[in-house]
């Protein structure tokens, strides 16, 4: 994937995102090709190659995109409990809530799990340090699977509980020890 700073390849990343998204309005992520793609964004297949290895890592740069628009969300505030910082994630989702669907509709959650624990350790030290490593990384492996799980299950319940239902939920699950150990 291109990790540049060129503002004409950058705002082609963008063209094949909004492109491959508004595609999966349309049809299975499965049944949509590269070429499909290049030409929804008015770009050459060429040019997808040349931004991105895969249709998946349009989508690990759109994840990347909102994770970083959370995390500055979430740096701008004084979160003190684990509650307060579960609460932010599900609200932050729920605003998502389309791209959501359709990573579970196409079978993508895993991309999202895979990127929730890239981002993890980044999202928990606005609570606290780092801990001892080994703990940490199996630790984080079990909450982001656990918190994808949850928003999964909570969008395939059409969202039946409130997000704060589910940052307390959340938050007693945790103990609020893991993330709120000083």
């Amino acid at each position: 994937m291109y990790t540049g700073t060129n503002p004409s390849a950058i705002r082609s990343q963008k063209w094949l995102t909004e492109s491959l998204l508004q595609l999966m309005e349309e049809k299975p992520y499965k049944k949509i090709s590269v070429k499909e793609i290049s030409e929804r964004s008015d770009l050459a297949r060429q040019t997808f190659y040349q931004l991105f290895n895969s249709k998946e890592e349009i989508i690990e740069y759109h994840l990347d995109n909102l994770f970083n628009n959370y995390l500055k969300e979430i740096k701008n505030l004084k979160i003190v409990s684990t509650a307060e910082l579960a609460r932010l994630y599900f609200v932050f989702f729920d605003t998502n809530e389309k791209f959501i669907y359709q990573l579970i509709q196409n079978d993508l959650i895993s991309i999202l799990n895979r990127k929730f624990f890239s981002y993890l350790s980044e999202i928990k030290s606005v609570l606290k340090q780092e801990q001892n490593i080994i703990f940490n990384n199996y630790a984080s492996a079990f909450i982001s699977s656990g918190l994808v799980g949850i928003l999964v299950y909570w969008f395939n319940e059409n969202r039946n509980l409130t997000i704060d239902q589910l940052a307390l939920l959340v938050s007693k699950l945790l103990n609020d020890n893991y993330l709120d150990e000083k």
